[in-house]
């Protein structure tokens, strides 16, 4: 099976952006070098680090702009080399700190000549063969280490996407450590955070002494931190709405007058209002002074967005060798009245690899979502759509309409409870029949990574119950499933991350004829097992038909390994079937599919390219799959 997409949207009158993938450029305007003048002053480097650490010298070189500019456009000219140049001693010198190197020495020559010695109007030879030589000298240690201001307490972390701050220790900040100058930075900016999670807005390091004993070599640090009186928040004030009601933008916000004051909390409030999708950008900043005609001091808060086009329409199209070819579009008003109320309008056909339309698989809907419907925590969603699936196992024609609500609990944990009424038709394995559902679909979603795209670390629950009644044939009964995640990074820098998936559902209360096909549980698919067709494996019938299944299991394992910053390898293998029962008996063949995915990384997730194969085929599978996407598989 081959499986590709595209999706443009156009949201606006923009220029065109040059685009390249894989070092090649495929539209808008490309950009060229920069002109060269005639007066540049060219450069050759030589750039050594007495005593052999290749590591140490990597990073002084990463230090140094001459290197990192050797094969750019030179400066434009001597006077500018010589700048530079001089600016070096500072770059190297802060480099050689932020290793603890705190006695080493810098040499920067041109044409063997000191650089600090030449005149700026000096001629050069073009180019100019430049060396620099740095030895580094010992390695110093943290001596005494003096902190005034510590805070004493923190409030419990609940937030995956809110770190807790390190405590100065843990920064590295500790006698007979390594005395890395970013450590005081980073104990400094920890401290003072630590000070803004608890109520105190305006704390700052008042002071900072770093003394260093050369014959002993040792650094002594004293900080002292003022955390300012504690605070509550202020009068919210908000700036850059032209459409959206900013009475409605500060509600949202969720910051309100005369509460304690939190940094945790200002960034929950970015982040939901980035969730409204009406703003390009939103900030949260607490820059004004503290208005002491309250007691505690009021802390004012500033809001600060840019709206995003108020319509967007978007247009897909997709190719299978299994499913055809498939079209897609969507319009969107993502501020109906005023309170970023989004209305969207979805359409959708595919399977259209033929000329007879009752073989095409139809979808279309609309699609009202009111936010901050009672707080600003909790959303409200209206849906109507009707469709027509045609896979191998069944046809089916749908009308269904929603309405529910989302709501936030904590950051990372979400719940939504929806009324759901549907009247279908499916011709199936058992032959015609007509389905009229009402049911009441709830979720929990729990998301402990660290990423959205990329995760490297925590894991992501979802639970899904669905109790439901079937009024032409009297059933009622529960539609279940619960889906669990999880990434592991075996490397710091989360460059090879293990990632592991799961998934158990089951139906109870009715028998598999006493449900539309599209309520029933298949697996197969680029979401599934990978390597099998969409929705083609399930129970099978004596005649070897396929339908759905009243129990589902799924799993999946991806070893996610970066080759360079931009490429990455992703071997995987999935495993998963659907069963007759309520409970997974695996009376039907585990069917495995594995492969090879290549991924690219882009600012909007990875581009995903999987190869896979059935290892557990039957005569109707295909021998390979390719699937095409954006972001991960889970």
């Amino acid at each position: 099976m081959l499986a590709a997409g595209v999706f443009v949207v156009c949201a606006g009158a923009y220029p065109a952006r040059a685009f390249d993938l894989f070092g090649y450029h495929l539209w808008g305007e490309k950009t060229e070098d920069k002109a060269v003048s005639p007066d540049a002053q060219r450069y050759t480097l030589t750039f050594s680090v007495a005593g052999g650490d290749a590591d140490l010298e990597k990073r002084l070189r990463g230090a140094s702009l001459l290197a990192e500019e050797a094969d750019g456009t030179p400066p434009p000219s001597t006077a500018a080399f010589l700048s530079r140049a001089r600016a070096e001693y500072g770059r190297i010198l802060a480099g050689l700190y932020a290793e603890g190197r705190y006695g080493g020495a810098i040499t920067i020559t041109a044409a063997g000549r000191p650089i600090e010695q030449i005149p700026a109007d000096a001629r050069l030879p073009n180019p100019v063969p430049v060396a620099i030589a740095v030895d580094p000298g010992p390695a110093y240690a943290f001596g005494r280490i003096t902190i005034e201001g510590r805070p004493t307490a923190i409030p419990p972390q609940i937030s995956p996407e809110i770190k807790p701050p390190k405590s100065p220790e843990d920064l590295g900040l500790t006698p007979g450590a390594v005395a890395r100058s970013g450590a005081v930075i980073s104990a400094e900016e920890a401290l003072v955070a630590a000070w803004r999670r608890i109520g105190h807005p305006k704390a700052r390091v008042v002071r900072r002494d770093v003394a260093a004993d050369h014959p002993h070599r040792r650094i002594d640090v004293t900080l002292v931190i003022d955390p300012a009186p504690r605070a509550v928040y202020g009068e919210t004030t908000v700036k850059g709405t032209k459409q959206v009601d900013p009475a409605f933008v500060a509600r949202q916000t969720a910051l309100p007058a005369g509460e304690p004051y939190s940094s945790d909390e200002v960034k929950r409030a970015e982040r939901r209002l980035q969730r409204l999708e009406v703003f390009g950008s939103a900030r949260v900043t607490d820059d004004a002074a503290l208005d002491r005609r309250t007691d505690p001091a009021g802390q004012p808060m500033t809001v600060t967005v840019t709206e995003r086009p108020m319509h967007v329409f978007g247009a897909g199209a997709s190719y299978s060798t299994v499913d055809g070819a498939g079209l897609e579009g969507y319009w969107q008003h993502r501020n109906l009245f005023g309170e970023a109320e989004r209305l969207r309008l979805d359409a959708r056909v595919s399977g259209i690899d033929g000329v007879d339309p009752r073989k095409f698989t139809y979808l279309g809907g609309l699609t009202f979502v009111k936010p901050g419907i009672f707080d600003p925590y909790t959303d409200l969603t209206a849906q109507i759509q009707g469709a027509r699936e045609v896979y191998d196992p069944y046809t089916e024609e749908r009308v269904r309409a929603r309405i529910g609500l989302a709501h936030e609990f904590f950051p990372g944990f979400d719940g939504t409870v929806t009324l759901n009424g549907e009247t279908s038709r499916v011709n199936d394995a058992w032959g015609k029949r007509s389905f009229v559902l009402a049911s009441l679909p709830t979720t929990l979603t729990w998301d402990t990574s660290n990423d959205k795209l990329e995760p490297t670390s925590g894991f992501r629950l979802k639970g899904q119950a669905e109790p439901f009644y079937e009024t032409r044939f009297g059933n009622g009964g529960l539609i279940a499933r619960i889906d669990a995640s999880t990434y592991w990074a075996l490397d710091a820098a989360g460059r090879y991350v293990l990632a592991g998936r799961i998934a158990l559902g089951s139906i109870t209360g009715a028998p598999l004829t006493g449900l539309p096909d599209s309520r029933l549980f298949f697996a197969g698919g680029g979401g599934s097992v990978r390597g099998y067709a969409y929705r083609s494996l399930g129970p099978r019938l004596d005649d070897g038909r396929i339908v759905g299944g009243r129990s589902l299991f799924e799993a999946s394992a991806e070893v996610r390994a970066r080759v360079t910053d931009s490429i990455g390898v992703v071997p995987f293998v999935d495993v998963g079937s659907a069963y007759e029962g309520s409970v997974p008996d695996f009376s039907e063949k585990l069917r495995i599919g594995a492969g090879l995915g290549l991924r690219y990384y882009t600012g909007i997730g990875a581009i995903r390219l999987d190869v896979a194969a059935p290892l557990v085929r039957d005569r109707r599978d295909p021998r390979f799959a390719i699937y095409i996407g954006i972001g991960e598989a889970f």
